[in-house]
């Protein structure tokens, strides 16, 4: 016989009695769902870090539903560090009784359905919150690596009570997507073919009803129910009453009802809803690109930044120099070099938010003469990653500017993977399979006199991929400095096996 879990639960709540895993309090239940119940809890060997801890119900404890639940602690962890508009997953492991859990960041907020039981949505708040779910599902959409291919995870349960509206320390809303539970890795040689239904009726696509193969189309469907939702606070089509067969035959059969008219909405905005609840998965917008190419400018042009944020409890949304979202060639063009960073021969990278998304890009200053050289015409770059697990997981992340005219120039540059920052960068070049290098002259701040874009080679990815989740499962001490040293002593030894390669290009 399984201990009921709060009989765990008091006995790792005791100050002085057992952990969890030898390191988390566990303190009281602040959710439940249909696979299992959610417990703030505190953790002891991170300073008291409050965390969120999921226990896979007792109820569901089978070979299969361990898998399943296994695989949406990875799937959340791989795409948590890839966005902050998933809820971000930790550490994993098997308690007390053979109970499987995962750890998550604690958030405080309320979810997308209590909100929206309160009162239908403002068009301003509307696109603020939807632009967020949208980067959310781009990210998993855009997969994880599955057999030396990137896999679109399809979430299969977009509805209101999984859009949880976190608060920062600066009471900013940031969404974040949760419950991968039901989710689905769509491999493209092989597709997502459902083997029975799962899912909310109310929010689920003509051919998840239907057991069918999926495809990202399917949760853009269901984005199409949640986003009609917000806006009116009622569903665009209703089932006759609440069984599965009433449902099916209300997705399969049933026209949407058109927006209500009193709410004034951008003729734009209201096509590309009423497109995503088309009963074909080919007349849907194809991407979440499509709905962010409407949905960005809408929320720029709805939600001017102000010094005191608006109305609804958000502060206009900055990146560092640039207090509105704009295009990103325009984000580069008004960014000066970081008042924090010295004004001298150093290279670091960073993360830019845009119109277009997040891209990574390397900031450098060289010498006048070197930045005119390296232009974009006569420049060929090429990059090189390089990785130590041991004892730290460590990227290096080395750049060659190389003109046969001039000197090359070398940019190395580390990405701790054990760092919010570092993974971030490493999966936002994962995802986009592109950055951009920024060059100033040394001495002049004030914008940058080179742009270069620079691509990844599909091999490049997936090393870079197989970097990312071996990091995941270090569970060694903090050793960042003994890394770097490691990789330096690397990086020198190949130098010129690189060098030797790229004199043989055309430029």
């Amino acid at each position: 016989m399984f201990k009921p879990l709060s009989d765990l639960v008091k006995s790792f709540g005791n100050e002085s009695g057992n952990l969890l895993a030898n390191r988390y309090q566990l303190v009281h239940q602040i959710g439940k769902g249909a696979m299992g119940q959610v417990y703030k809890a505190i953790d002891k060997s991170s300073g008291d870090t409050i965390v969120a801890i999921k226990f896979l119900s007792q109820a569901l404890l089978d070979e299969k539903m361990r898998s399943r639940f296994e695989t949406e602690a990875k799937i959340s962890a791989l795409l948590g560090e890839q966005s902050q508009h998933i809820v971000k997953v930790k550490d994993y492991g098997i308690g007390n009784d053979q109970v499987p859990f995962y750890v998550m960041e604690y958030m405080e907020g309320e979810d997308l359905d209590q909100l929206v039981k309160k009162k239908s949505l403002s068009v301003a708040k509307f696109l603020y919150l939807t632009r967020q779910i949208c980067l959310g599902l781009e990210c998993a959409h855009n997969g994880i690596l599955v057999n030396g291919e990137l896999a679109p995870i399809i979430h299969r349960d977009i509805k209101p009570s999984n859009i949880f509206l976190a608060r920062d320390a600066n009471k900013n809303i940031i969404v974040k997507i949760l419950d991968f539970g039901i989710a689905q890795i769509h491999e493209p040689s092989q597709g997502t073919t459902q083997q029975h239904f799962m899912g909310t009726p109310e929010y689920c696509s003509p051919e998840q009803m239907a057991e069918e193969e999926l495809a990202p189309t399917s949760d853009i469907y269901s984005l199409g129910v949640l986003m009609y939702q917000m806006l009116s606070q009622k569903k665009p089509i209703m089932a006759e009453n609440r069984t599965f067969q009433s449902w099916y035959k209300a997705h399969q059969e049933l026209t949407p009802q058109p927006l209500p008219s009193y709410l004034q909405l951008p003729p734009n905005l209201e096509s590309i809803i009423m497109k995503c609840l088309a009963k074909s998965p080919l007349d849907r917008p194809q991407s979440i690109g499509e709905i962010l190419r409407v949905i960005t400018p809408l929320e720029r042009e709805y939600n001017k930044p102000t010094d005191e944020g608006n109305s609804f409890g958000y502060s206009a949304v900055k990146t560092p120099q640039n207090k509105e979202i704009l295009p990103l060639q325009e984000v580069y063009k008004k960014s000066n070099w970081p008042s924090d960073k010295p004004r001298k021969k150093i290279v670091f990278p960073c993360i830019t938010d845009s119109q277009e998304g997040e891209f990574a890009s390397l900031w450098t200053m060289l010498e006048s003469q070197e930045v005119s050289v390296f232009s974009p015409q006569k420049t060929l770059c090429f990059n090189h990653f390089m990785f130590q697990l041991n004892p730290h997981p460590m990227i290096l992340w080395v750049n060659l500017l190389y003109n046969r005219h001039y000197e090359p120039k070398w940019l190395p540059c580390y990405l701790d993977l054990k760092t919010e920052t570092g993974h971030q960068i490493s999966n936002n070049l994962v995802a986009k399979n592109l950055y951009y290098i920024l060059l100033f002259e040394l001495g002049k701040p004030l914008q940058y006199k080179q742009l270069l874009t620079v691509k990844i080679s599909s091999e490049k990815i997936k090393q870079l991929q197989n970097f990312i989740e071996q990091s995941l499962s270090f569970r060694g001490e903090s050793q960042p400095e003994l890394s770097k040293i490691s990789l330096k002593k690397q990086f020198e030894s190949v130098k010129s096996t690189i060098l030797s390669a790229i004199k043989k290009s055309k430029i």
